[in-house]
């Protein structure tokens, strides 16, 4: 059982001692018994270094274990306990996805009743052992108490208390600390990839390719000291988003003390006044008096400032703070800026005001543990590089493997013949072949093609902080939007007042009720003469000509009617669907009588049950007007005849009684621009689309089938009978009912489904079978709360879909932090869009700008576009992918890297594995004939392959999607069947050409070394049996230059044969690099078979070739290249298609 969202399971463990470490005594002891029997044999001393030799490699692979796997080191190094007593190290399992296992120290200290606490660190979060509970928990924050205990709290009285709560929460700092340049290179050079390398190294170093071996270790350095310069870069700009330091007063021991912010400790009163424009809130904290304007656009995404009121305003002292239902109201969250700050209008008895005037709060989390914390955590422990499902993986090398050993094993058993031949030679040459078929640059090649999304998604204004969800994108089947400001804009038209008389009126036309209601009932607040709140809110306050002035005055610009002033909100709620007011005014008519009002505006069917008196057309009215697609809100008052004198003793529910009916308002939420394009875009390339927001179920209907979601003009939707309190389907038009037990496909079938709230509530208790039945093919929910939300996307996980959420990233956080794919967009940036555009228009060559100017600012470019790492105000803590835009496009862009993720990864698998098999058996053959490929072969064949995995890795997506599905994994039919059926193609023709070239090999003597050789080498150029002293040094004859040319050819076809292209990424001929790269490649081939310069055949070895076999040469390669064209192509037809996923119903 998991212990939290961070960590799945933790293992006590207490180190043994060194000398009986599993990695040392296991092998002195085998030394020992090794030499002793060896000792008394003297005929058996090359076993005894070979002895020695295997045991030593043993120890040093074991050691590195240590490394490698955590597990390994506990098992070789630890001791299991079970009690915490006892435990020295821990060993933390993370949930998947949150980083890596890690083994961490066991702390102690001592807690105020001189009790032993016991806790350990992990990703700068603090676990404590509970005793009762016999396991351990994060650390509990003061985020429970009681709302009385948080109004009577006077900070820390005593320097003991202090040092106790700073022992148990610690500061609030955000430490991260950088570790050093050795440290780090150390780390990646026991990694096992790059011990891997260096073993093949080394091999290559034995079998005398010093050259080609010396090369690839500097650049594999020079590579790995590359990215330990990026990653500190990037731990640095991580370091430096967090907050800065800031002097505030703290109240501590009965009096205000200036202290930094970095001195907090959970517990602390606070005051917090405006922030400057580098300061942020330093920590999580609850607002105890006053209130504040706050902007968290750089936490959440939320454009719109939002008003912050003290737990004051709270009528139950009684209750428990509700962190995730407070939240939004009187919590000031660690990285948000406060705006504008109102100080308490009293003081309180319990702590004095503040020297400042600011406002006063309480500290309830820091450091890591407050909300800009999360975000950084996920940005540094989060898991960076994910590329192909590491099972797929390893089963692919296992496949591969098998051929291989194939391979190995003909060279051995042909090998083996020749009794003269050195078995030491004969077993390198077998291990060469065996890890030709892993390719050591496998990691970083898989690599480049997520980190290459990423960059390409940064500039698109698109940032992501869980790199992993990249390929799922490629993958999504069913794209979920929330509406309100993520498809409509949040520039809304107030069309006017409906339900007061029999035709809809004008704003100016609408009842003095009416007026006092919509000028009432909001949450608006005035900012440095800006009028900030909720879009719905500000359109109809400016629809009636009102203006809000400070205090919380209202007053109208023209029209008689008395001004209003606010006395109480409780405030809009997306579960209630709801908001109701206390206002006053002075009644000019009763001699300035002070008039109490409640105001409260909802959905329709919220404030039904609400009203005094309902109107005959009450639902007639706002079904009408829902359903062409207006966002319909009901209007009522009543006036208060009794007042608390405290109104913190004011309940919600005594302004939600008995109210009078005064109209709907009725908005219209005009489409974004590009929002028909997108989900058009969307269902044309094989998605589902379904929307997913808190609107009534006509309005959300009415934009879907705007925006074709849907099959036709009519939907059904599940209801609940007035009359006999039975569920049916009925149509928005009510000509149309459906049982609810009626037959399930029939339904899904003929009708466009729209489930609401109320009826995903009431099948996910009554009736789950159908709901997970039909939950797939829903096109709209309606009327669901921000948990329900959560409750689709997982259900639809939990049925195996992959799903997309695009929302706003307030109300949707938990749908987007659930999906596999949660794109956040943002409503600001649009100068930051043309700024891109200037950038990539000046990505071209300049004028007067020669070819090494021109390659300086590439790679400085280049350098600079290394550093992928998400910057404070990009990410958000909404969702992983966040759009500084407020376009839905994001969503194609996100899936179009997907897919294009999702086929380079597959292509590079393909090319990976036929080159590995050509490879292995193209060394095979000439190890088999006693020769090899020269130093400058081998280096030249590395060159071009690397060069071109990184071309194909820079593939960029088309500009639309297509209907057709890339294969989601890289096991499949097409993948395995295209590579047997292009390795058979390329194994006959590697055989046949090899058995041609041993014949003009043996026909041609004169003609079968280079002129620059010896002399005495022209006799052993022609002998493909020759002696291991023969080969130690390279000697160029027809079959090794034939099969050069032979491999180099067949690595190019495998490029430019297995490059998908369209309809997912640019094709070959739009690729330019890679385009170029091959024809040159090819030119090359051509070059070094016709023999036509001679230098170039010199520098690389390569002997001239006799006029047949060069047309059997070129002619049997393009009969190669042409065959290996068809047999993908009627693959890829035959299996190459992606398929969606079918309901079953």
């Amino acid at each position: 059982m998991a212990i939290d969202n961070l960590i799945d399971s933790v293992s006590l463990y207490v180190p043994r001692h060194v000398a009986f470490h599993g990695a040392i005594f296991p092998f002195v002891v085998l030394y020992i018994l090794w030499s002793s029997a060896c000792y008394f044999t003297d005929d058996l001393l090359d076993l005894f270094f070979a002895g020695i030799f295997a045991i030593g490699v043993a120890q040093i692979l074991c050691s590195l274990s240590c490394y490698w796997s955590v597990s390994f080191r506990c098992l070789l190094s630890c001791r299991r306990v079970t009690s915490p007593k006892e435990a020295v190290l821990v060993k933390v399992l993370p949930t998947p996805n949150n980083g890596f296992t890690e083994l961490v120290m066991l702390n102690t200290f001592q807690d105020q009743d001189l009790k032993t606490v016991t806790w350990f660190r992990y990703q700068e979060i603090k676990y404590i052992w509970n005793e009762d509970k016999k396991c351990f928990h994060s650390l509990e924050f003061p985020i429970a108490n009681t709302i009385e205990q948080y109004g009577n709290c006077k900070g820390y009285n005593s320097d003991e208390q202090l040092s106790r709560a700073i022992q148990l929460y610690g500061r609030n700092r955000l430490n991260i600390q950088l570790p050093k340049f050795n440290d780090l290179f150390i780390e990646r050079a026991t990694a096992p990839f790059f011990v891997f390398q260096v073993f093949c190294i080394a091999l290559w170093c034995f079998d005398k390719y010093w050259y080609y071996s010396l090369f690839t270790l500097a650049m594999l350095v020079l590579f790995e000291c590359t990215l330990v310069k990026q990653q500190l870069r990037n731990m640095e700009e991580i370091r430096n988003m967090g907050n800065k330091p800031i002097h505030l007063y703290v109240y501590r021991n009965k009096k205000w003390q200036s202290l930094l912010s970095d001195e907090l400790t959970p517990g602390d009163i606070v005051s917090i006044t405006r922030t400057n424009n580098d300061q942020t809130v330093p920590c999580d904290l609850l607002l105890l008096r006053g209130s504040c304007i706050v902007d968290e656009s750089l936490l959440t995404g939320e454009s719109i400032p939002q008003m912050k009121e003290s737990i004051e305003n709270i009528a139950d002292y009684s209750r428990n703070l509700d962190f995730e239902s407070d939240k939004k109201l009187h919590i000031l969250f660690s990285g948000t800026k406060v705006v504008q700050h109102t100080s308490p209008m009293k003081v309180s008895s319990s702590v004095r005001a503040p020297p400042d005037n600011g406002c006063i709060a309480y500290v309830l989390r820091t450091g890591f543990n407050t909300s800009q914390g999360n975000l950084l955590q996920t940005i540094l422990f989060g898991v960076k590089h994910v590329t192909a499902n590491n099972m797929e993986t390893l089963a692919f090398i296992l496949f591969l493997l098998i051929f291989a050993i194939a391979a190995a094993y003909y060279l051995w058993i042909k090998g083996t013949e020749d009794p003269k031949r050195s078995r030491y030679k004969l077993f390198l040459e077998c291990t060469l072949i065996l890890t030709s078929v892993i390719p050591p640059e496998l990691p970083v090649e898989l690599s480049l093609a997520v980190n290459s999304s990423i960059l390409s998604l940064s500039k698109l204004g698109i940032y992501c902080t869980e790199p992993f969800r990249i390929p799922f994108a490629g993958k999504v089947e069913i794209c979920c939007f929330d509406k309100t400001g993520t498809l409509t804009k949040d520039a809304l038209i107030v069309e006017g007042i409906a339900g007061v008389e029999k035709d809809m009126i004008l704003m100016n036309e609408a009842p003095e009720h009416t007026i006092q209601v919509l000028a009432s009932c909001h949450s608006l607040v005035q900012l440095e003469d800006t009028l900030v709140g909720d879009p719905v809110e500000k359109a109809s306050l400016n629809a009636i000509n009102w203006i809000l002035t400070k205090n919380d005055f209202i007053v109208p610009k023209k029209s008689k009617i008395p001004p209003l002033k606010i006395l109480n909100r409780f405030y809009f709620s997306s579960s209630l669907k709801r908001m109701s007011v206390l206002a006053a005014y002075k009644c000019t008519k009763t001699a300035n009588k002070i008039i109490h009002i409640a105001s409260v505006k909802g959905a329709p069917e919220v404030l039904k049950s609400m009203l005094l008196n309902i109107p005959n057309n009450y639902d007639s009215t706002y079904l009408e007007l829902a359903g062409r697609g207006a966002r319909v809100l009901a209007l009522a008052r009543k006036e208060m005849t009794a007042i608390p004198n405290d109104l913190k003793n004011l309940k919600r529910e005594d302004l939600e009684c008995d109210l009078n009916f005064v109209g709907f308002v009725v908005v219209s939420c005009p489409l974004k621009q590009d929002s028909e394009n997108v989900i058009k875009e969307l269902l044309n390339s094989s998605h589902m689309v379904t929307m997913i927001t808190g609107d009534n179920a006509l309005t959300a209907c009415y934009v879907a089938n705007e925006l074709n979601f849907t099959r036709s003009s009519s939907h059904i939707i599940l209801t609940l009978s007035e009359t006999n309190k039975t569920w049916y389907w009925v149509s928005d038009s009510y000509k149309i009912q459906v049982p609810l037990n009626g037959n399930i496909k029939e339904l899904v079938d003929s009708y466009d489904l729209c489930l609401t709230g109320d009826g995903l509530t009431f099948l996910n208790q009554n009736h789950k079978d159908i709901l997970k039945k039909i939950i797939p093919h829903v096109c709209v929910f309606a009327r669901v709360a921000p948990k329900e939300k959560e409750f689709i996307i997982i259900t639809l996980k939990e049925l195996g879909y992959c799903t997309l959420m695009c929302g706003d990233g307030t109300n949707d956080v938990g749908a987007l932090k659930h999906a596999h794919v949660g794109i956040a967009i943002l409503a600001r940036g649009k100068e930051k869009l043309k700024l891109r555009k200037d950038m990539f228009a000046n990505k071209s060559r300049k004028p007067g700008e020669n070819v090494g100017d021109q390659m300086k600012r590439l790679m400085k470019e280049i350098d600079e576009e290394s550093v992928t790492v998400v910057k404070s105000g990009d990410a958000s803590i909404a969702a992983p992918f966040t759009s500084k835009f407020s376009s839905v496009t994001c969503v194609c862009h996100v899936i179009k890297q997907g897919r294009c993720t999702l086929v380079t990864t597959l292509q590079m698998f393909k090319i990976l594995a036929l080159n590995a098999l050509i490879a292995a058996y193209s060394q095979s053959v000439l190890y088999v004939k006693g020769i090899k490929f020269s130093d400058s072969q081998a280096t030249l064949q590395g060159l071009l392959l690397a060069a071109s995995f990184l071309f194909i890795s820079r593939s960029r997506p088309l500009k639309v999607l297509s209907k057709q599905r890339p294969l989601p994994n890289i096991f499949n039919v097409y993948t395995i069947s295209t590579v047997l059926l292009q390795f058979i193609i390329h194994f006959c023709s590697l055989v046949f050409l090899v058995q041609e070239a041993g014949v003009y090999a043996d026909n041609d003597p004169v003609n079968t070394t280079l002129p620059l050789l010896n002399d005495n080498l022209l006799s052993n150029g022609t002998n493909l049996d020759s002696t291991d002293s023969d080969i130690d040094e390279f000697k160029p004859n027809v079959v090794n230059s034939a099969v050069f040319i032979i491999s180099m050819a067949l690595q190019i076809c495998t490029f430019s044969v297995n490059y998908r292209g369209r309809p997912f990424m640019e094709n070959l001929i739009e690729n330019k690099p890679l385009l170029y790269s091959t024809v040159g490649t090819i030119m090359v081939i051509l070059f070094l078979s016709m023999g036509t310069l001679q230098g170039l055949n010199e520098q690389f070895e390569i002997v001239q070739f006799p006029h047949e076999f060069r047309v059997i040469l070129i002619t049997v390669l393009t009969l190669d290249y042409f065959g290996a064209y068809v047999v993908d192509r009627l693959c890829l037809w035959l299996f190459g298609e992606g398929k969606f996923k079918k309901v079953p119903v």
